[in-house]
């Protein structure tokens, strides 16, 4: 049982009162109360309050029973609580003491993808990597229409630019007058060679006939090179070891059902 008197919301009220909201919700959701919910959990997508990570017990519950709806706001709610862990690392306890919790929604998350199309399937996506650990690729946006990383060249350290999507797929000096420089086409790695953690994700989005989704993901977990310096690199390495911890985290998130 939590005690919600000893935990806090953002606004460092007690935690009794999220403790009110969950009951509520359990007995007869609403969106207003899960909104007031929202609000005193999470900020800016991210939680910085012990009484979020002592709501994914009865989060869990919820993404389990009710209304659709009410299940996927319950699993991208949780999603956002425990990708959080990734920064905030200030109440690691709460998350060790609820494994089985983080199993449910992993599997809950996991079962969804094959019913998700555009958005939600990334978010789904998101949410099955943060609780089994993946904290990093569930926070990183992953719009391959156009998205824009940044990182720096391991050979020489120049920061480099780098675009997946419709303008382009390739690494670049970022330069204030003259735009992207130095360019160099990113080289991605073929399905059947991409493995762990990127072969699920490939795999997820081919399964939710996202073809951008799977292109990027091939692209991100392929190979750069530095137009200062010549070097190349395997950019999602790199980009996982300039985020650190190392994927995917354990303790912090306990090992649960990681069968992606």
């Amino acid at each position: 049982m939590i005690d919600w008197r000893s935990v806090r919301d953002l606004q460092d009220h007690s935690g009794v009162v999220v403790g009110s909201l969950l009951d509520r919700l359990e007995r007869q959701p609403d969106l207003p109360t899960w909104r007031d919910l929202e609000r005193r959990l999470v900020v800016e997508a991210e939680c910085w309050c012990s009484a979020g990570f002592a709501a994914l017990p009865a989060l869990a519950r919820l993404a389990r029973s009710g209304a659709e709806a009410d299940r996927d706001r319950a699993l991208d709610l949780a999603a956002v609580i425990v990708r959080s862990t990734h920064r905030n690392q200030e109440h690691d306890d709460l998350v060790r003491r609820i494994p089985e919790t983080l199993a449910t929604l992993h599997r809950l998350s996991r079962d969804r993808l094959a019913t998700c199309t555009g958005p939600a399937l990334v978010r789904r996506l998101q949410g099955a990597l943060a609780f089994a650990g993946y904290t990093f690729w569930a926070t990183i946006s992953m719009d391959f229409t156009d998205e824009h990383y940044d990182v720096g060249c391991p050979g020489c350290a120049t920061r480099l630019a780098i675009v997946i999507g419709e303008y382009g797929h390739y690494s670049a000096i970022r330069d204030h007058n003259d735009g992207d420089i130095h360019r160099h086409d990113l080289r991605p790695t073929g399905p059947a060679d991409l493995t762990g953690i990127a072969r699920w994700m490939h795999d997820a989005a081919v399964t939710g006939g996202d073809a951008t989704l799977a292109g990027g993901i091939a692209y991100l977990f392929g190979r750069a090179a530095c137009g200062a310096c010549g070097s190349t690199f395997d950019l999602a390495d790199w980009l996982e070891a300039e985020n650190g911890p190392r994927q995917p985290i354990d303790p912090i998130v306990p090992k649960t059902d990681r069968s992606i």
